[in-house]
């Protein structure tokens, strides 16, 4: 090992520079080594399957609305009114629309020539890392080198943990894992580490820095988050179909979640897992060749990433400005725009990353999300990028500006009362006859546009119910059909609690962008904890407030009985928050609900990062208790 004359320790091997120019999002840029991309067969048509239902449906509720408003003439209120109920009626309807899309069309399969075995390639795993917890970060990173030096292959590996750490503390502990990861191992699969003096431009700087001085020895890299975990076969089946497939750029994995020890963590784990395939596939579907990044768990050709996508710095001042937070949209953006194919692969399973494990944390996480897609807003005019980028680009912001839209309805349906001679606005218009008037609607109208948008809501969840039901095996993964049929149960009933929550904070981290207020860097808890009754209660204080508010509306008779489910969400957001925060016992009934495969049946990389002696998403438990179980535990995948 190298030692510097600094406190830092750094095991690298020689370097091995690869120059990068900094992109210019005011100017064009085609990447000559970029091989010529046809769009897959079929994406157009998939996009029509896609896109134009949701704007027919769209359409329709515009032409009902207008209908209904028609009696009493139209003002600038019913116009807003219409506008907002269009907008997220599309949104729902486009994920609705994807999900149809991804359970019922077949995947085109691509015609390829093949010769054989694939040509060998270099593949770095690049984990940086940020504060984090050293003990298990590299005890996940051990699990996957042993199991990549267990598989025989033609590529090679290696691993380079890219430290930005700033505490003394935790670099010393980093320091000491990693030395003593570096005596253990097996060096057919070598692992390096470095610790940068300076943190510039956090971790889009981090992986930059490797490129530009380690890059030039590698023909790809996959990059991996702290909480990244991926087994040996699906990080050769990346690399081998990067070979096989010279016009793409960049292929990213759908990760699974895992690692849920609370309920709010397990309710995450075990939707992203039943539904988040089929929205996954239509994705997949109608993005085609222009497909997006997610920032960990993908493999990237380097080269291609260092002609096309070293990112600038943003002008101006604020939080819109300087570095590029979510750089994981732009960086496909780019890499679309020089010419190169961004894939997405979910067939590709044992691709995992763990979740925060309790509310407060989730929404601490989507603050700074919320940060970096704003920014996205300053790059939709960016010349060269494909309509497609520009659509992912202006979508991952509007699933933050959509909370506005939301929250606007429910300011308007909250006005607007149980009907003409009770609502809110004809007790107040008597003292101010300047107040305006809100549209008018009748109960029945506005049950059949609030049944219409839950019904869209609900569609990809019912798709995804129904596809793993009708599958017996992939219902054994959850614990049988009886308990999946409660287990889905149990999470739209959390998810319908807890969407008014995440509205509320949604709102409040635009805000936050707004006024300047930035998110910062600070490290992710990954581990949970309960916080308490005060962290709570400064925490919570709004959504709380407006909960008793819309309770006093409706105990007076002035707010629309349709909104009980929404007061009763935003009244018992502490509540709410603290016991989905509660680690769930190995007994009882909420032991054996929102249970997915990696509980029951894990992955043998699971299993080797849980006989390392971190206890992730209770295995221990259950494979303790598994002999009681309800159904026999299913043979691990290798």
């Amino acid at each position: 090992m190298k030692h510097m004359n600094t406190p830092d320790l750094v095991d690298m091997p020689p370097t091995a520079p690869l120059a990068s120019e900094t992109q210019n999002f005011s100017k064009a840029y085609r990447d000559p080594n970029a091989p010529t991309v046809k769009q897959i067969q079929g994406t157009w048509m998939f996009r029509a399957w896609v896109f134009g239902p949701a704007l027919v449906m769209t359409g329709a509720l515009i032409a009902i609305l207008f209908d209904w408003f028609r009696e009493d003439g139209f003002g600038v209120a019913e116009i807003i009114l219409v506008c907002f109920v269009a907008y997220t009626t599309f949104w729902i309807a486009l994920s609705a629309a994807s999900a149809i899309v991804g359970m019922f069309t077949p995947r085109i399969t691509e015609h390829r020539q093949s010769s054989g075995d694939p040509s060998s390639m270099t593949t770095a795993l690049l984990v940086p890392i940020y504060e984090e917890d050293p003990v298990i970060t590299f005890k996940r990173i051990a699990s996957m080198q042993k199991s990549l030096v267990a598989r025989s292959t033609n590529h090679t590996y290696a691993f380079f943990i890219l430290s930005d750490t700033r505490s003394k503390t935790t670099a010393a502990q980093e320091q000491a894992e990693f030395a003593k990861l570096k005596a253990q191992i097996d060096t057919r699969v070598d692992i390096f580490y470095r610790r940068r003096e300076t943190n510039t431009d956090r971790k889009t700087g981090n992986l930059q820095d490797w490129i530009n001085n380690w890059g030039g020895d590698w023909d790809a890299f996959i990059t991996l988050d702290s909480d990244s975990l991926m087994s040996a076969r699906t990080i050769h089946r990346l690399t081998d179909k990067l070979v096989t497939m010279p016009e793409v750029g960049l292929l990213q994995t759908v990760p699974r979640l895992l690692g849920g020890k609370t309920m709010f963590a397990r309710g995450q784990q075990f939707s992203n897992n039943v539904y988040g395939g089929i929205l996954a596939k239509g994705l997949e579907r109608w993005s085609g060749v222009d497909g997006n990044y997610w920032g960990h768990n993908a493999i990237i050709r380097t080269e291609a990433f260092a002609n096309c996508a070293h990112l600038p710095r943003l002008s101006g001042k604020g939080p819109l400005s300087g570095t590029i937070k979510s750089h994981d949209f732009v960086e496909a953006a780019l890499l679309r725009r020089a010419g190169w194919s961004v894939r997405l692969l979910p067939e590709l399973d044992e691709s995992y990353e763990e979740i925060p494990q309790t509310l407060i944390d989730y929404i601490l996480r989507d603050r700074r999300w919320c940060q970096g897609n704003l920014q996205h807003l300053r790059l939709l005019g960016s010349k060269g990028f494909t309509a497609f980028s520009r659509f992912h680009l202006f979508q991952g912001a509007m699933a933050y500006v959509s909370s506005f839209i939301w929250f606007a309805l429910l300011i308007v349906w909250t006005v607007m009362g149980r009907n003409e001679e009770q609502n809110i606005v004809r007790y107040f218009t008597d003292a101010n006859p300047l107040f305006p008037q809100w549209p008018h609607m009748d109960t029945v109208s506005r049950m059949a546009v609030l049944t219409t948008m839950l019904a869209l809501l609900l569609v990809p969840k019912l798709l995804g119910i129904a596809a793993t039901y009708l599958r017996n095996r992939s219902c054994e993964e959850y614990g049988g059909r009886a308990r999946f049929l409660s287990s889905s149960l149990v999470e739209i009933i959390f998810s319908i609690a807890l969407a008014p929550i995440l509205m509320i904070q949604h709102v409040l981290a635009v805000l936050r962008t707004i006024v300047g207020k930035d998110a910062g860097w600070a490290p992710q808890n990954r581990s949970g904890g309960n916080y308490s009754l005060f962290a709570l209660l400064r925490f919570h204080w709004l959504e709380t407030t407006i909960g008793m508010l819309l309770t006093i509306g409706l105990v007076l008779g002035l707010v629309s009985l349709w909104l009980i489910p929404i007061a009763i969400s935003l009244l018992m957001t502490i509540p709410i928050s603290f016991a989905t925060g509660i680690e769930i016992s190995t007994r009882g009934f909420f032991s054996k609900v929102l249970t997915t495969r990696e509980n029951w049946a894990p992955p043998r990389i699971v299993t080797m990062v849980h006989n390392s002696g971190h206890d992730l998403s209770l295995i221990t438990s259950y494979k303790d208790t598994l002999a009681n179980a309800e159904i026999p535990a299913a043979k691990a995948s290798n």
